[in-house]
């Protein structure tokens, strides 16, 4: 009877085990590695608000799953000085349409930014979250002519934070449950 209960005890450890090795693996995550895209930096000639923006023609969908995650999106320019992009709810795209070369009617101004935009420097940093959103793009004051410029994404991939502690805390407990069945007689010298 005891060999019988040490070996159904390997359940509860074994599925423990894999609860806390995923949290382990979420502590170092996946990374994709930089991605680059050539996209036009747009000129601008006037004031920042006088000038059209540009507007990535689909969707970027975030699945109701990612609640889930922690997918931190990190977007640098080659042109940081001459350009800016930025990140907004997909909403804009019915009332800023992206024409057939992915210009709009629209200026700086017309959008609410979720990260990035016409005022930020450096490295846009944006935790994704459920939601569709569009990237828009355009060029800084005094930018007077249209050239290429290469756009650095990189992601990483995490469990959120609220995910591991819930796996962490079932797999200590699953652990010492299997513990407890495989040496019974650890716990009954212990309260002795």
């Amino acid at each position: 009877m005891a060999m019988m209960v040490r070996i159904m005890s390997l359940l509860p450890f074994a599925t423990g085990s894999l609860c806390l090795l995923l949290v382990l693996v979420s502590f170092f995550g996946f990374a994709s590695g930089a991605i680059d895209e050539e996209i036009p930096a747009l000129p601008c000639v006037g004031t920042q608000s006088e000038c059209a923006t540009g507007m990535s023609e689909a969707d970027l969908d975030v699945p109701a799953a990612f609640f889930l995650l922690d997918v931190k999106l990190d977007i640098s320019m080659e042109l940081d000085d001459e350009a800016w992009i930025g990140i907004v709810d997909a909403k804009y795209a019915e009332s800023c349409p992206p024409g057939d070369t992915g210009l709009t009617n629209c200026t700086s101004s017309d959008y609410v930014f979720l990260a990035g935009g016409p005022d930020h420097e450096g490295v846009i940093s944006h935790n994704l979250e459920p939601s569709s959103v569009r990237f828009v793009t355009g060029g800084d004051a005094g930018a007077i002519e249209l050239q290429d410029n290469t756009v650095t994404t990189e992601w990483s991939v995490h469990l959120a934070t609220w995910v591991e502690a819930i796996l962490a805390l079932t797999g200590i407990g699953l652990c010492a449950s299997g513990m407890h069945m495989a040496f019974p007689m650890v716990a009954k010298i212990r309260k002795d």
